[in-house]
């Protein structure tokens, strides 16, 4: 009689073993099929290489342009437009004869003098309100350096401040597009970034996504751009070209203000 108990007790435990066995697969895989996809979602997409929080002037990794472009600039370059206070980098176009330049009007430029490709780019700024000016984030190259013209921009008007123009440059042919912010970049910072891959490019505003191009996307068949570029900020007015980036009038003072710039390439 005990030797039944004893047996029958072993095979109760040895059940509950392997009842408790497969509890525990079934969780384990509903853990997994829960949790894996949010684990692998949330993996590093990029890595920093350039991250600059303008507290100076960095001179090993940017260069304050100081030079005239020529229309359809209405200023030229001048380095002393170029300003750090408090964290802030401060690009100011004003009324100056600066470097003996023919130019009436100066502004500042802030440029890397290394060159990128892909990845995702990234300023925190407040933009002029100034009618016919711009404030800018871009990449740039161009035949002065021996490549076609490619070029990736995110550009806000202070025409109207509302609204953000995207484009991008593919051996000199741009793809503009006018887009709503819903507010006015004119009166606090915000964030705007591109990422940039060989397949396509997204626009970004305070991590919204607001635009998208993929390869061959346009009537013209232009590629995306496929030329490494500088990382450029400036603060500019525009002559020439009225009709689109508004009148500038003589003398009056504009200012844009970085917080910060970031480049992340592809991991």
């Amino acid at each position: 009689m005990f030797a039944i108990i004893k047996k029958f007790s072993l095979s109760f435990i040895v059940l509950n073993i392997l009842i408790l066995q497969s509890l525990k697969a079934d969780i384990l895989f509903y853990y997994t099929a829960a949790i894996l996809p949010s684990v692998v979602s949330s993996q590093k997409e990029f890595e920093t290489v350039l991250y600059d929080n303008f507290n100076a002037y960095d001179s090993t990794v940017w260069r304050k342009a100081d030079w005239n472009n020529g229309d359809p600039f209405y200023n030229g370059w001048c380095p002393e437009q170029v300003s750090f206070e408090n964290g802030v980098m401060s690009l100011t176009l004003e009324e100056l004869d600066c470097n003996d330049n023919d130019e009436t009007h100066a502004s500042g430029e802030y440029q890397t003098k290394e060159t990128y490709k892909y990845g995702r780019y990234t300023a925190r700024f407040i933009a002029s309100d100034v009618n016919g000016t711009i404030s800018s984030l871009f990449t740039y190259t161009g035949p002065h350096v021996g490549t076609d013209w490619d070029e990736i921009d995110m550009e806000i008007l202070g025409k109207d401040s509302t609204k953000i123009q995207v484009n991008y440059w593919r051996d000199g042919h741009e793809h503009p597009k006018l887009i709503d912010l819903g507010f006015d970049a004119s009166e606090t910072m915000h964030t705007y970034s591109f990422v940039w891959h060989e397949a396509y490019i997204k626009w970004y505003v305070d991590g919204k996504l607001i635009h998208t191009v993929n390869e061959n996307y346009n009537h013209d068949n232009d590629s995306l751009p496929i030329n490494a570029g500088k990382i450029m900020l400036n603060l500019w007015a525009g002559v020439g070209i009225e009709s689109w980036s508004g009148v500038y009038t003589n003398g009056t003072v504009a200012q844009a203000q970085y917080d910060y710039v970031r480049y992340e390439k592809f991991l």
